[in-house]
């Protein structure tokens, strides 16, 4: 979870809600932090495809994208209660 901390650290306390209640996010989360892994590993290997590291970045940032999205939806869901 502290990958995602701080990637968004205005947003702590509803990340650590989310996570501690939303299967879906906790699942989104191991997926960003595994190709975060996978993408710092293909950086060391420079052996590897330049197009399947270019792939994995854009993932990344795809995630990123949709765990914001979460927390913004959270949020608002929240503040309309």
């Amino acid at each position: 979870m502290i990958p995602i901390v701080q990637l968004f650290p205005d947003f702590e306390e509803k990340i650590d809600f989310l996570f501690q209640t939303d299967e879906n996010f906790r699942d989104l989360c191991s997926d960003y932090i595994l190709c975060v892994a996978i993408v710092q590993k293909m950086k060391k290997e420079s052996h590897l495809d330049i197009q399947s590291r270019r792939e994995y970045k854009e993932l990344q940032e795809s995630l990123e994208e949709e765990i914001l999205q979460n927390i913004m939806s959270d949020k608002k869901n929240l503040e309309n209660n």
